[in-house]
């Protein structure tokens, strides 16, 4: 038996006011140089910013709290709102 995923989609605009009333989140995306999706924590700051590309593609900058920097990420899979635990982290 399979089971349906409910997908909602929302404008760039909408997901950047979103998180910005949010301190942390959670974003998992395909990573073409690991050929697999990784999910980060993030932090919600004045230069995160999610845009389209020439290929209109989303792509999504944002402070990487394991890899304590700036990251860009495309081939999003999902962004949500999070808390942040110490386990979180490892």
């Amino acid at each position: 038996m399979e089971t349906e995923k409910q997908v909602t989609q929302i404008s760039v605009e909408d997901l950047t006011v979103i998180l910005k009333d949010h301190q942390f989140f959670r974003v998992r995306y395909f990573a073409k140089k690991h050929n697999d999706y990784i999910e980060r924590m993030g932090m919600v700051d004045d230069k995160m910013k999610l845009w389209e590309d020439s290929k209109e593609e989303i792509c999504f900058t944002y402070f990487d709290l394991k890899q304590n920097g700036y990251r860009t990420a495309k081939n999003i899979d999902y962004i949500q709102t999070a808390s942040l635990r110490k386990e979180a982290l490892n």
